[in-house]
């Protein structure tokens, strides 16, 4: 559609406003950028909730990246829901193929892991992704290096609880991903902030809840920053 091409256009011509603390992941202002926001990221995915996810943050104009995983990618299925994902706006990122602790594999399969991911987005979506989340938060020197390579921005998270036990429920995770507090893993004191980068993932529990938590922490007067802001490598 000629207004969807037109949005493109006006979103790659736009100068960035943000960029990556690399030791934080926190998302930092240039010059007089709103300072009040926060990033919203989805990892896992296309899993099984990743098409409504998007939809949600769609309808609350809310834009994200969305770290998926090659052995996602295989079916026609699955790659046809990355592409409807990026045509509704959303940024595609690298998070490995099979999501290894990278730390525990050779440099020869951290490189494939790695490469292979950037090989299938490119192939489903026209473009390589230009932000990289390791599995487990663990970088080696071969992945940097690797990223390096692929002119990606290395991106971690400020704070995400959906993925321990006691916050696998619609109310308690709307909850900590509002207040930054998860006090069931002794996260007593909120981690919530200007610049958060905030990770989620497709799951079901989270799928629920992700309206309150964007409605939650709109209430609290942030904003969620539209990644394209961001400053990349590419």
């Amino acid at each position: 559609m000629e207004g969807d091409e037109g949005a493109k256009e006006t979103d790659e011509m736009k100068s960035p406003a943000y960029e990556i603390d690399e030791e934080s992941s926190s998302v930092i202002p240039i010059d007089d950028a709103d300072e009040d926001v926060v990033l919203i990221t989805i990892d896992d995915a296309p899993d099984e909730h990743a098409i409504e996810m998007a939809q949600t943050l769609k309808d609350l104009d809310v834009n994200a990246i969305f770290f998926v995983n090659g052995h996602f990618l295989e079916t026609e299925e699955e790659k046809e829901m990355v592409k409807k994902i990026h045509d509704m706006g959303f940024l595609i990122g690298n998070h490995t193929y099979s999501h290894p602790n990278l730390s525990e594999i050779s440099p020869e399969e951290q490189r494939e892991e790695i490469v292979k991911v950037s090989d299938m987005v490119e192939d489903i979506i026209g473009e390589r992704p230009a932000f990289f989340r390791a599995p487990h938060g663990i970088n080696t020197d071969t992945s940097r290096e690797v990223i390096a390579e692929e002119n990606m921005v290395l991106m971690n998270w400020t704070y995400g609880y959906d993925y321990f036990e006691p916050y696998m429920d619609k109310e308690k995770i709307t909850e900590a991903m509002i207040s930054g507090e998860a006090p069931e893993i002794d996260i007593d004191y909120s981690l919530l902030k200007p610049g958060a980068n905030l990770l989620m993932h497709d799951r079901e529990w989270t799928n629920a809840a992700l309206k309150d938590i964007i409605t939650g922490l709109r209430d609290k007067g942030y904003e969620m920053v539209d990644p394209k802001l961001i400053k990349t490598n590419q």
